[in-house]
């Protein structure tokens, strides 16, 4: 009897240890609520995959070490000393997965699904790497966001590891690569208190101008450095950072391929935000014509050569380099992968929102210049809203020089007039929202009526007469501040709500919060809306 129960604890004994799948690793500096949340997002994945979570401590309260312990499978502790990989290095050296996923202490998973059932599938097998998506919040009340896919995950191999002081990346990263849609929210870069991020930036460039020095051919610390100063507002440090970049790199270092193209892109970009378009045009050009720059690279510059076109008046190069920028979107909305694997600073922008919109905003500048009313509406009818459109105009209608604003009155004005189905303009449609099934140009029209008719119903019905060549539109009084345009778009709100139009109405008011968010008026507007919407 003993001696079967002796065999059966032998065979016990060497039956082997369910694998590990996942190594969750996680820097820990104790920062309360968010650090719950992170952990408390991982439950299910746990719960439904073998996995295992190490905590890396790098300057915790005795209290929160207390609380780790409870929740780490490994809790491990880091002397911080200004080096990001080497404080990830310590989790994965004691990590035991298959797959190794690393994450910061101040994001969090909305959901874990897809991750979950990529290991439950055995789906996983057929992978070397992958992506999540991070959501970076710009404010603390979540409502502006930027997503990006980051390589946070790979197969772990005996050379695995991490590398740079900041903005740490891991090696090595092979195909093939699943893309995953779940996303974290990340508030890392989002406070209330302006000094506090400002002190945040300048902490990472202390890291990163010593990185600099230590290895000035390293193409990723002059672009992150790009990325820090750009969120100062400096953009004129960002400019040099990226020149410096440039004269530095040597060609056929394999991991500088990359961020020597979002390079090129910020040295372009950079100066566009100083205002400089023609060095923009003479370099964005020239780095077109002679560098073998990625797609989404190239895309980047067409779109600033585009907006420097159209600040310079030159409207038949905007609308070309805008045709390219818009046929490279076509191209990156259908191959998401191409997308991701040149993604880098900078170029993760190239269609966000903002950049796109003022693009879009100079384009159609150009072609009321040209007479081009065809484009004009092409344009205005590519799928965006009047509201959105109507932000688009404060680059070359509201943020212009009164000269170009007179230009462009004269221009549309013109160009209107000309058109059949618009003979009679004061009859274009008022709701800040596109009018469906009207005539062959019905929105350029409305986009007219909207921005230069008057606000009293009593004069909506007159025609309205050409503006004169030292003037601009009595009726529409024009300012070079932002305020001009929010005071029309409020009277069109009004306009609207008395209509019953509050859903209408309330997407407007948001439009406008984005630049006035202390604005008392709005706030009331936005309450009766809400109201209204009950």
């Amino acid at each position: 009897m003993s001696k079967k129960k002796f065999r059966n604890v032998n065979t016990y004994r060497e039956r082997p240890r369910r694998q590990i799948l996942l190594s969750i690793s996680i820097l820990v500096s104790g920062r309360g609520e968010s650090m719950e949340k992170c952990i408390a997002s991982l439950d299910r994945l746990r719960e439904r995959v073998h996995c295992e979570l190490i905590l890396t401590d790098t300057g915790c309260s005795p209290e929160t070490r207390e609380w780790l312990k409870q929740k780490a499978d490994k809790l491990l502790r880091f002397d911080w000393c200004d080096d990001f990989a080497a404080a990830r290095n310590v989790g994965l050296r004691a990590a035991s997965g298959l797959w190794f996923m690393f994450m910061d202490d101040d994001e969090w998973f909305e959901d874990t699904t897809r991750i979950e059932n990529f290991f439950l599938t055995g789906e996983y097998r057929r992978y070397q790497s992958a992506t999540y998506i991070v959501r970076n919040y710009v404010n603390m009340e979540g409502t502006q966001w930027r997503d990006t896919s980051l390589s946070r995950m790979t197969v772990r191999r005996p050379d695995t590891r991490f590398f740079y002081p900041i903005h740490e990346s891991l090696w090595p990263l092979l195909d093939p690569v699943k893309n995953f849609d779940d996303y974290a929210h990340h508030y890392g870069y989002a406070a209330s208190d302006p000094e506090t991020m400002m002190a945040k930036r300048k902490r990472n460039l202390d890291i990163l101008i010593p990185a600099i020095e230590k290895d000035p051919h390293c193409m990723k610390h002059y672009l992150q450095g790009v990325s820090e100063y750009q969120a100062m507002d400096d953009y004129e440090s960002a400019c040099k950072m990226a020149d410096a970049g440039i004269a530095h790199c040597i060609p056929g270092r394999p991991e500088n391929a990359v961020h020597i193209d979002g390079l090129y892109a910020a040295a372009v970009r950079m100066r566009l935000r100083t205002g400089r378009s023609l060095e923009v045009v003479r370099l964005g050009k020239d780095y077109l014509e002679n560098v073998p720059l990625s797609d989404l690279a190239k895309a980047s510059l067409c779109g600033d050569l585009a907006i420097a076109y159209g600040e310079l008046g030159e409207d038949k190069l905007c609308l070309r380099y805008l045709r390219d920028y818009l046929d490279w979107k076509e191209y990156f909305e259908t191959h998401r992968d191409e997308w991701l694997k040149q993604e880098t600073v900078v170029l993760e922008s190239c269609f966000e929102n903002f950049q796109y919109r003022k693009a879009m905003g100079w384009g159609l500048a150009a072609s009321l210049s040209l007479g081009d009313g065809q484009r004009a509406e092409e344009l205005l009818a590519d799928g965006s809203s009047l509201a959105w459109w109507m932000d688009a105009a404060r680059h070359w209608y509201v943020m212009t020089s009164e000269q170009r604003r007179e230009k462009w009155q004269r221009d549309f004005w013109s160009l209107c007039r000309r058109l059949e189905d618009l003979g009679q303009l004061g009859k274009c449609p008022q709701a800040l929202q596109w009018e469906e099934g009207g005539a062959a140009y019905s929105r350029l029209g409305q986009l007219y009526g909207v921005l230069t008719l008057p606000e009293s119903e009593e004069t909506s019905g007159q025609e309205q007469e050409a503006p004169a060549e030292d003037s601009t539109v009595s009726a529409a009084p024009v300012s070079s501040e932002m305020e001009a345009l929010a005071l029309q778009l409020k009277g069109k709100v009004r306009q609207l709500m008395r209509q019953g139009q509050y859903q209408a109405s309330l997407d407007v008011i948001v439009q406008i919060q984005a630049y006035f968010p202390e604005d008392s008026e709005l706030l009331k507007l936005r309450e009766e809306c809400e109201k209204g919407l009950i």
